[in-house]
């Protein structure tokens, strides 16, 4: 698994984060990663993002 930089999440759709950041966490606690440290990073980027899009009114509406 290669780590995520935040200008890459960026680029995905909130879907696309949210699906990403369950899969890690599924795939980390049933011990499918071989590496521990790069998902952990992933799944804490991917949460932030989240957290941020959340946070943001959506552009459009009011």
């Amino acid at each position: 698994m290669e780590r995520l930089t935040r200008k890459e999440l960026k680029t995905l759709s909130d879907r696309e984060v949210k699906i990403a950041h369950d899969r890690i966490k599924r795939d980390y606690s049933l011990g499918l990663l071989n590496d521990r440290v790069t998902p952990v990073e992933n799944a804490l980027l991917l949460e932030a993002e989240l957290r941020r899009r959340d946070s943001q009114p959506e552009e459009g509406k009011s």
